[in-house]
Formats: C-alpha cells, structure tokens, sequence
C-alpha cells in the first residue's frame, strides 16, 4: 500500500508565496493604468484575482484534508477562527484608516455608498453590493469606489461557507468519489460561468457560482497532492511551469476590458496557475525565480497590498488632478510602505495565537467593530453628513442625479404610471412639445418642463440608454440588460405619439457619439470611461425595412417634418470623461468655496469633442428641412471662456452631475436656446 505523503501545514512552498506576487503585482498594476508607450500593458491584470481563487482553493483544501486524514475529524470552529484571524484585523485596519479621508474628499451620496460598502465589506457581500452600483468592474468611475477590490473577498468567503461542510461530507460519507465530485462541481459552475457571460457580464464577473469552479481547480490540485503525492516526472516538472507561466503572462498581456470573463476563456490563466501549483518546486527555473526572496517577500504581504492598494488610489484619484506615471508610482509606493508596517504589526501578531489567544482576538475584534459600525450606521442615518459639503455641492446632488426628468417626478406626472410621462396645459389648443432622447435629453426635460408648461402640453418620452428614432433593434437584446424600454416596439409608440397631434415641437437629442462610434469617451488626458459595450452598446441590426442607423433616423425625422411638425436637434452634449463634481469637491478648500477654482479649472480639450463627433454632426447636418431647427450645446462651454478648452465649471456653477450629463444649470442655459428656437418656431407659424 502506497503511504501517504505527509505534508506539515506549517511549512509553505515559496514558489506559491511568488506566485502570490505575481498575482498582486499585476492587479496593482491593473487597477494603478500605467501607460507606456500608448498602451497600458496591464490591461488583463484583473486575472490576478482568479489566480488568487486557485492559490485559495490550494490552501485551504489541503488544510481541510490534512486534518480529516490524520485525525478522520475536522473542527469547524478552528477553520474559521483561522479565517477570522487571517481576514478581520487587516481589513477593519484598512477601514479605519480610510474613513477620514471618506469625510473629508466625497460627496454625500459617495459618503453614503462608501459607508455601505464598508457593511458589505463586513458581511461578505461586498459581490453583490457592487454588481448593483458600479457599471462595469474597471470603469473610470468604478476606480473612485474605495472598497470595490473586497468583491473577491466575498466571493472567497461565501466558497469558505460552504465548501468546508460540502468536503467532510464527501470524504466521510463518499470518500471514494471525492474527485467525481470535485469535477462535476468544477464542470457545472465553469459552464455556468460561460453561458453567463454571453447574458450579463457584470452580474457574471460578481456572481460566487461563476467563480468557485477557480477555487475548485485548486481544491482538486490539492486532493490529488494529497492522495497522490507530487508529480516527479523531471520533463514535466520543467516544462510545465514554463508552460504556465507562459498562460499567466499571455492572459495578461492580451486579455482586454471586452474579454468575455470569467468564461472558457479563463482557463488559460486558470490552467496557467495550475501548472505552476501542481509541477513548480524551488528546482525548476520558474519556481527558482518565484521562490527567490523578492517574491516570497512580497508575496507574504500580498493580502495587506491587496488591501492598501485600491483605497490609496481611488482617494489619489479623487483628490487630485490627472496622474501621471510618476504620482502612480508613489501610491504603489505608499502601498508598499503601509502593507510592510501592517503585515508585522497587524497580520502577524494575529495570526500567532501565542501572541494574541482567542479571548484576545474576540475582544479586539469586537472593539473594531464597535469603531466600524456606528460611524458608518451614522453615515447611513445622516444621508452621508451633507452638512460637511457647500451648499452648491448639495445643491447639485438633490437637484440633478435620479430627479433629471419628468418620469421621476410623481408630482409633475400626478401619480400616473405610463410608458409616456404628459402635462396637459388647461387649454386644450394648446401645442404639443414632445422630448425624445436618452438621459442626456432627460436631464433637460425637469428644467424645461418648468419653463413651458405654462403654455404648452408637454409629453415627456425619453428613455435612458436608447436610441431616439428610427426603429432600431439592438443585436441580441431588446435593451439595457432587457429591462430599458429600447425596442422597436416603444419606438413605434414614440412616432405614433407625436403623429396623434397637430403642428407639436419635437426637440431630440441623445448621447449620439456612444452610439454611433460603439464606444466610450476617452478625453485623452485621464478621464476615460470604460464601460462594457456588450451591455450598453448598440450593436445595430438593419431595421425591418433593412435601413442603415443613419437611414432610419433620417427617415423617421424627414416624415415626422412632412407630417407638419417641426423638430428641434439637440447636438452632442460635451462629455467629460471624469466625475466633474466629486473630482472638483476633491480640490475645494476646506472653508468649501468655490473661489478660486477657475486658476486650475477641469477641462477637457475642445479637438477632442470636434474629433469624438464628427459622425454625429454629419448625420444631423446631412437632414435638411423647413421645419428643421438646431440647438449647440457646445457653443456655451467649448472655445469660449478659455480657447481650445470645455469648460466644466466656472466660480459659482457646476455645469455636470457627473462625467457626462449636464446638471441643472447647464441644462438650464440648453434650454434657454431650445426655449429661443420655440419661441422662433411660433413666429414662424404665425406669420
């Protein structure tokens, strides 16, 4: 009978440990944007993680295994007391830390949502939290989220929850099909994973059964280990870390924002690290270089630089202008510096159960959260302490967000639930204005709709993330993750509103260089917008009479005109590419003025809208027509105040709630030029 290779848990693999710096390294990396030579080399790093869940599954499987083979037992309270020890302390640290910078740099609708990812962080759901309110994983606005990073940490923990009990059950009850089930196991969450990824991205990037088949690969690693011994093939125990390291360094290098991931395709980086795990040794050249102090050095403190890192750069980013390599450089340095000083003075004394017993542990556990919880249950009560912030902040934060249109003001639509948001003037010969568009013509519609509803009949028709006119379909999906009303259908309901009435002012306006180009906005100086297209992207398929997106809308826009009405094109809004009014909060003073601002004001270059809309304003200036009127937004903050530069703000005003939409007060001054080419329209009309 073949002996059991006997492994002490106290002893560690050090090409594991640099396995561990890799994975950190280029996750850092990642997240930090680093562009050389007109390229951030980076880009796949979020694969850093899922080497993460392989390393995990590793460990903790052949800890759980070690004890059932030695003792045929397993002592729930003892894994977990391990977890604890290993996880809380650093991470309530962290929180700590992080909480007056919190105070002092956001808003407080990101105070608020800061203080909720804290709770999250602290039950383990931190996954589904952030699937909720972040677009996609590494957008420009995802990277101000401090705490985003500890999704992974509810991925692991909610594996750590169940696998344990899933594991001694198997191996007291079905030992002889412990691998079987394994790889049934693996098998199903990996197919699941796949189909997921063609449906929803985001929600597949977050969701624990699309991830533990990473930790499962691991977890069958380890039991083989165990129940096998280590592969002593010479051949293979050189080729395959080559081989694998190989697979990390290509995912790393060619895996994009587009890749469809965790999917098949995860499995290179997957079976990268499983190469490495289950063939490296401190002999072979891979596991020569990983086993090498440098990387055991910082693979040791891997947990508290995953940890430092993200808040030190979002707050970095947040508090100060646009970054350039070398600011980068020193956060990475900072993380460093603080992961070294945490590691000896936080993770190791907890982790030594000599040092600090288990009553110890509780109490100062305990003392944490009692730290922890009320401060951000305050923040939470408090709607994010707006009495930190100037009244101009506040102002922005309660006028503009989720209250931009009609559609949300139940008082405004007297309560009725309808596809249509309509005001019905008391004269019944009064005409009709009908907004058609997206958010960008929503955020408009609160502020006009105040404005005419004294003399028109307004209805109210626009629809967040969806195409204006033009009976277009989106490839493969009716809207927005199938929930934004984006069909042809609706479509179909907007034209028959606007041809069920008389001589009506059409105005129509939407975010048209997204569409149109099939990408997101790039200023070129930092801001860059980086959300999954699959998910808010048209992919236009021809319409039913197999017209272009360019057709279509002209099509629909030239009837509309021949039926008598009249149509006013909203031109491309200026985007911004960074969250002008957290980033402007950032650099206030700490009295909260606004005066000063404009000797370092936030601008975007006016060469980079002419570039980024040039298919926009070909398609709205190829249509011709009588009764065809047009509004420029950018001619009120581009080339004006300051030559060749859009302007985002001035000393009194905010001009966007976000990176993209306009707040109130820009929108009031766009709507002082539609309101001027109503009022020319009526004349018009009337003579």
């Amino acid at each position: 009978m073949r002996q059991r290779p006997k492994i002490n848990p106290i002893d560690r693999r050090p090409e594991i440990d640099g396995l561990r710096a890799i994975a950190v390294l280029v996750i850092i990396l990642y997240h930090a944007k680093i562009v050389i030579f007109g390229r951030d080399w980076f880009e796949g790093g979020y694969i850093g993680v899922d080497i993460f869940f392989v390393i995990s599954g590793y460990l903790i499987t052949r800890i759980i295994l070690e004890e059932l083979f030695k003792t045929g037992s397993f002592s729930f309270l003892k894994f977990y007391e391990r977890r604890v020890r290993r996880i809380l302390p650093m991470l309530f640290t962290v929180m700590l830390v992080t909480f007056p910078f919190a105070w002092k740099y956001l808003l407080p609708a990101n105070f608020l949502e800061y203080s909720k990812s804290i709770l999250s962080a602290v039950l383990f759901s931190s996954n589904f939290f952030f699937y909720f309110v972040t677009t996609e994983y590494g957008a420009e606005s995802a990277l101000l989220k401090p705490f985003l990073h500890t999704w992974s940490l509810g991925v692991e923990e909610q594996f750590y929850i169940v696998f344990p009990i899933l594991l001694v059950f198997f191996y007291k009850f079905l030992r002889k099909h412990v691998f079987i089930l394994f790889s049934a196991m693996l098998l199903l969450s990996l197919l699941f994973s796949n189909a997921m990824s063609m449906q929803n991205v985001s929600l597949n990037f977050y969701l624990p059964m699309s991830r533990f088949w990473e930790l499962l690969v691991g977890s069958i690693l380890a039991y083989l280990e165990l129940k096998r011994g280590r592969v002593q093939n010479r051949i293979a125990k050189n080729i395959f870390p080559i081989v694998g390291f190989y697979l990390i360094a290509y995912s790393i290098l060619f895996f994009e924002a587009k890749t469809l991931h965790p999917s098949l395709i995860t499995l290179i980086p997957i079976i990268g690290s499983a190469f490495i795990i289950a063939f490296s040794s401190k002999e072979d050249f891979v596991g020569k270089v990983l086993s090498s102090k440098p990387f055991v050095g910082i693979g040791l403190i891997s947990y508290s630089v995953y940890l430092w890192h993200f808040p030190i750069f979002a707050f970095s980013r947040i508090g100060g202008s646009t970054p350039s390599n070398y600011d980068k450089g020193y956060w990475i340095a900072l993380t460093f510096v603080l992961s070294i000083i945490s590691y000896f003075v936080i993770e190791q004394p907890f982790r030594n159960r000599k040092l600090i017993s288990s009553r110890l542990m509780i109490t100062c556990i305990t003392s944490f959260s009692l730290l922890i919880l009320p401060l951000n249950i305050s923040t939470l009560n408090s709607d994010g302490h707006p009495i930190r912030v100037s009244k101009v902040f506040r102002d922005i934060e309660s006028l503009d967000g989720m209250k931009w249109g009609l559609k949300k003001d139940e008082e405004a639509c007297f309560g009725r639930q309808s596809d249509f948001c309509e005001y019905t003037n008391s004269d019944s010969s009064s005409r009709w204005v009908h907004l058609i568009g997206d958010s960008h013509l929503e955020s408009l519609s609160r502020n006009l709709f105040e404005r005419l509803s004294g003399e028109f009949n307004i209805s109210d028709i626009t629809s967040g993330g969806c195409w204006p006119i033009g009976l277009i379909k989106k490839a493969g999906s009716t809207g927005i993750d199938d929930k934004s009303p984006c069909t042809e259908e609706y479509q179909r309901l907007r034209l028959k509103k606007i041809l069920s009435t008389k001589n009506s002012i059409v105005v129509i306006g939407a975010r048209f260089p997204l569409y149109l180009n099939s990408r997101t906005f790039d200023n070129g100086e930092g801001g860059v917008e980086l959300i999954e297209d699959k998910e808010i992207f048209y992919k236009f398929e021809p319409t039913l009479s197999n017209l272009t997106i360019r057709e279509a809308f002209s099509k629909t826009a030239m009837e509309i005109m021949d039926s008598g009405h009249s149509i006013i094109f909203i031109y491309p809004i200026p985007e911004v590419g960074w969250d002008v009014p957290t980033k402007l909060y950032a650099q206030i003073p700490s009295n909260g003025s606004m005066q000063g601002l404009m000797s370092n004001p936030i601008t975007t270059s006016y060469e980079r809208y002419r570039q980024r809309t040039q298919s926009s304003f070909k398609l709205l200036d190829s249509i011709e027509h009588q009764n065809l009127y047009r509004v420029y937004p950018h001619q009120l903050v581009c080339d004006s105040a300051i030559a060749g530069r859009c302007v985002t703000h001035d000393e009194n005003k905010i001009l966007y709630s976000d990176d993209d939409h306009p707040s109130h007060n820009l929108a009031a001054l766009i709507n002082g030029q539609i309101i001027e080419k109503i009022s020319q329209i009526t004349q018009n009309q009337e003579k």
